[in-house]
């Protein structure tokens, strides 16, 4: 039976492809650190995870020789949240990189391929086409207009969360290559049930939960016309559990977009979570905010995932907003106030502000 270990396994994204390698009949084991900012219940986390849980830190060694050997390895685990990445630096470098690096190192020891998770906010704000000056990262005049990411686009972070991510993706590249086999995925904004519902730092869709369920307007930063692409968390897994597998006809080492390929703006963000409550619908409320790190528009361009026969995408990016309210109804969580309290804690680092409102 062969052995995966999932960094970070015990959370959101690892629970779902430890189900899928579980089914597929690997031995699954997860190395998390159980950090009380993603987990509220850590005992749950442990007891749903569909295999054995190392509780230890992907930035000490002993704990990887503890998860480990192993016949793969999904590296998942890393700080994730944008604008707090700006003053937890260290924080985000010592977890994001230097776990990193003992993954490269643990993979070469185990002679064992590697998918990681790298991030859609490698791109920064992206590609534009301007009528002036071609294509340009980021928009250059207001006559430039966004295009999707492909993989082969520049990588320009504008959050420190990013950066980390590229050092991720250089790190592993410059240790593996020709050694064994890579796979880097990017995925957009991963939403489904599960997902953790008290963490105000990341997931604006678990505010979105927690005002509707106080029967508050949904609060969207800027005028509503941000894009994003959302991807069902059921749809990665499936991404990642099938580059787990390997394939011979798939170039090596691979970086490939996860996806939908299809915008959604903040806007229609806020109706679709408003769907999925028992009301149905929510007053939205624009707020002039723009916190650091973050960005105008995100979408991935999608070819080369269907170009190498990755398993076909089940979730829209509306059904997907849909179904995480839906199923998160009765969830546990906090109160609204706590993404209040995170953007005051924002504005008072300097890293949320006021700005133009255009509606």
């Amino acid at each position: 039976m062969p052995k995966a270990l999932i960094t970070g396994g015990a959370g959101f994204i690892g629970q779902y492809v430890a189900r899928e390698l579980s089914d597929q009949g690997w031995q699954v084991t997860a190395l998390d650190v159980l950090h009380p900012q993603v987990h509220n219940d850590p005992q749950g986390a442990v007891a749903r995870f569909a295999g054995k849980v190392v509780v230890g830190d992907t930035t000490v060694p002993a704990d990887w020789e503890q998860a480990g050997p192993a016949d793969v390895i999904i590296h998942l685990a890393a700080e994730t949240g944008t604008a707090q990445s700006m003053y937890e630096t260290e924080r985000y470098r010592h977890v994001n990189v230097d776990g990193t690096r003992l993954a490269a190192e643990h993979a070469l020891s185990w002679d064992a391929p590697v998918v990681f998770t790298s991030s859609r906010a490698v791109y920064g704000e992206g590609p534009y086409v301007c009528p002036s000056h071609g294509q340009v990262t980021g928009a250059c005049c207001e006559q430039a207009v966004s295009r999707d990411s492909r993989e082969d686009d520049a990588m320009a972070p504008v959050s420190f969360y990013g950066q980390t991510k590229v050092e991720g993706e250089a790190l592993l590249a410059r240790a593996l290559t020709g050694r064994v086999p890579l796979a880097v995925v990017r995925p957009q904004n991963v939403v489904g049930p599960g997902q953790a519902l008290h963490n105000p730092y990341t997931g604006v869709l678990a505010a979105f939960l927690a005002r509707l369920r106080e029967g508050r307007p949904l609060t969207v930063y800027g005028d509503g016309s941000a894009t994003r692409d959302f991807v069902h968390v059921a749809d990665l897994a499936r991404l990642l559990a099938w580059l787990a597998a390997g394939h011979d006809d798939v170039a090596c080492p691979l970086t490939v977009n996860c996806g939908t390929g299809v915008r959604t703006n903040l806007t229609q963000m806020a109706q679709a979570a408003a769907a999925g409550s028992p009301q149905g619908v929510a007053r939205i409320e624009y707020l002039p905010v723009h916190r650091a790190g973050d960005i105008e528009h995100a979408c991935a361009d999608m070819t080369r995932y269907r170009a190498i026969g990755a398993p076909q995408q089940k979730w829209t990016s509306q059904e997907a907003i849909t179904d995480f309210i839906r199923a998160s109804w009765n969830q546990p969580g906090v109160d609204s106030s706590a993404w209040d309290r995170a953007l005051d804690e924002l504005a008072q680092r300097g890293m949320a502000s006021q700005q133009e409102q255009g509606r």
